[in-house]
């Protein structure tokens, strides 16, 4: 049996203030860092043996911390970035409003069809980042009781847990993704089945 922890990295000044990221390479807040560091004291996972990360720097710097709790290398995956929100990066979503009216209903009403100048679709988004979830198990499947560590992004995660569930794209907001929430996955027998989603117990008190 293989788990896997599929994280959200910590939140990042851009998060705070409504900023589209992206693929944009924002870093950590303080905050950001102080939620990395109690889900290393807090971990749901008491071992890992391997630890994957979006090669963007808010979910890089979220993985060393938890790289350094375990005592483990990250392996960084263009694969699992953010979408690329191309034209839209650096604008605040509510000033596409009236800038991109039309992909901005799109956006939250029917994400599958969410088409932004020079970005990607969330379909892209998801294909890629299931290429690489499935090549992680192709890793570490035979390994008998073997954990693992990724961490991403919310579009990622959220493009993730809709392929696993089967649930329709246009469904993906109905997934909530807090900076730093904790969703496990259980492969046996290379079926996918989910134990947690957005688990935050480790944010308690903040």
């Amino acid at each position: 049996m293989l788990k896997i922890m599929l994280v959200r990295h910590g939140v990042t000044d851009w998060n705070t203030l409504g900023k589209i990221q992206g693929i944009s390479d924002t870093h950590l807040s303080p905050d950001g860092l102080h939620q990395a560091r109690l889900l290393a004291a807090h971990c749901p996972f008491e071992k890992a043996d391997a630890i994957y990360s979006s090669d963007l720097a808010r979910a890089k710097t979220t993985a060393l911390v938890l790289s350094n709790k375990f005592n483990l290398p990250v392996t960084h995956l263009p694969e699992l970035r953010e979408t690329n929100f191309g034209d839209w990066e650096g604008n605040f979503f509510r000033e596409m409003v009236d800038k991109d009216p039309e992909n901005f209903k799109a956006f939250f009403e029917e994400p599958e069809k969410l088409k932004i100048n020079n970005g990607e679709t969330f379909l892209q988004t998801q294909v890629r980042a299931m290429n690489a979830l499935k090549k992680i198990i192709s890793v570490h499947e035979e390994k008998k009781d073997s954990h693992v560590i990724i961490v991403s992004h919310g579009s990622v995660n959220r493009c993730v847990l809709c392929a696993i569930l089967e649930m329709p794209l246009k469904k993906m907001w109905a997934i909530t993704q807090f900076n730093t929430g904790v969703n496990i996955l259980r492969v046996i027998d290379g079926n996918i089945s989910v134990e947690l989603m957005n688990g935050t117990a480790h944010l308690k008190g903040i």
